[in-house]
């Protein structure tokens, strides 16, 4: 919880009204909140995560099967329509944009520091909901007043008391959802401070343009495979609590935005060497992330078909390589790293950040790859400890078979 509050200060510090990345106190920017801004940013908060909630219901969507729960028997259904949102929300965005100016495209940008400090209560408030609520049902399954839980209360509210927390009736599966106002809202926080730089300088700078182009391009692509998302570790085997709930909700939106913060100001041409490199690392970030996700997906899903070759463009290798009885994949780029696809965000992360070196942003602007990078190789080792855990002898002998975590012969 202290890295968290400490986060918490130094971006509300940092992402502060139309100053870009305002170098001023803590204290000046968080004192000259009024009352009125924080309302008006808590309203507008809610109703945005409320219409997202309603209209992935009432819309139409592809529903994917999830994996298996821990009961063996129970399997979640997921209604893939995230791509339709985020589409609706843009288009609505560049309406306002385009026929109330750019002030209202920038109103995200300029109240920025309230929505924070919005999403800051929201996600304590429903962390705190959460855990209450499955004490309370505990405690009527049990009729103890809680004495039998193994985790405590504190555990519960920060890793989560539930693994698929439901509301409205059971609708509304939490966790899965959480994540579109978590990318959608990174993706208007984006547009909105393209929309500032706008208003204030006149154009666009091509850094900028190259930034939202990839960042928001991430985004898209996030859509366009959320079927994927439901066999990730998060949606699989972590427990909804404030962890994940703040993360979604004010870490990505906020904190990966900062290359946009960064650019705000920066009015420095872009070279073509400079760019035509930037596209490159994103490239082979992209195709990283994506091919080695889409393999371990598609194995679980079938672990039967052959993947796809790793070093090989479009052959596939007669039948898998596996181990534990055919339960982990050791083909493709599975069989040269670990995690391989931490490897394509990395290179992604990296690659938003780029176009802000040299820039007014400082080390700042790379605060997203730096972050990630610590959490990657911190998550990698947990993927180890829980798949050790679960496949005993077979995951040892896959480690000595795949040394490598990130990159093959090297990490």
């Amino acid at each position: 919880m202290g890295a968290l509050t400490y986060v918490s200060v130094v971006v509300s510090g940092l992402l502060w009204r139309d100053r870009g990345i305002a170098l001023s106190s803590v204290h000046h920017s968080l004192s000259s909140l009024t009352c009125s801004s924080l309302f008006q940013a808590g309203l507008v908060l809610l109703a945005f995560i409320t219409l997202l909630a309603v209209a992935g219901s009432a819309l139409p969507g592809w529903v994917h099967p999830g994996t298996l729960l821990p009961d063996g028997k129970t399997r979640l259904y997921y209604k893939c329509n995230g791509l339709l949102l985020l589409v609706l929300s843009v288009v609505a965005w560049l309406l306002g944009d385009r026929y109330f100016g750019h002030e209202v495209g920038a109103w995200a940008a300029h109240h920025c520091g309230a929505l924070f400090l919005a999403a800051q209560a929201t996600a304590f408030t429903l962390a705190t909901y959460l855990v209450v609520r499955a004490r309370w049902l505990d405690q009527l399954r049990r009729r103890n007043w809680f004495r039998n839980r193994e985790s405590s209360w504190l555990h519960d509210f920060i890793l989560g008391a539930e693994l698929n927390p439901h509301l409205l009736g059971g609708r509304l599966e939490l966790k899965f959802f959480w994540l579109r106002p978590s990318m959608i809202g990174w993706c208007l926080l984006n547009l909105s401070i393209a929309a500032q730089q706008l208003a204030v300088h006149g154009r666009l700078s091509p850094r900028m343009l190259l930034y939202q182009v990839l960042a928001d391009g991430y985004i898209v692509d996030y859509f366009w495979n959320e079927k994927r998302m439901t066999t990730t570790w998060d949606i699989v085997a972590e427990h909804f609590g404030l962890m994940l709930i703040w993360g979604d909700l004010v870490f990505i939106p906020f904190a990966f935005s900062l290359q946009a913060w960064c650019l705000l100001h920066d009015q420095r041409p872009l070279p073509s060497w400079h760019a035509a490199g930037i596209l490159g690392v994103a490239a082979l970030g992209g195709y990283l992330f994506r091919s080695a996700n889409s393999q371990k997906d598609s194995f679980k899903r079938d672990p039967q078909r052959p993947v796809t070759r790793a070093w090989r463009w479009r052959r596939r290798t007669p039948g898998n390589r596996t181990f534990g009885e055919g339960r982990i994949l050791a083909s493709g780029w599975w069989g040269l790293a670990r995690h391989m696809n931490y490897t394509g965000d990395l290179l992604l992360a990296l690659s938003f950040s780029l176009p802000c070196i040299g820039g007014p942003g400082g080390a700042w602007a790379f605060f997203y790859f730096f972050y990630l990078l610590i959490l990657l190789i911190h998550r990698s080792k947990r993927d180890d400890e829980r798949c050790a855990r679960k496949y005993g002898k077979s995951w040892a002998e896959y480690c000595r078979a795949v040394p490598q975590v990130f990159l093959p012969g090297i990490w």
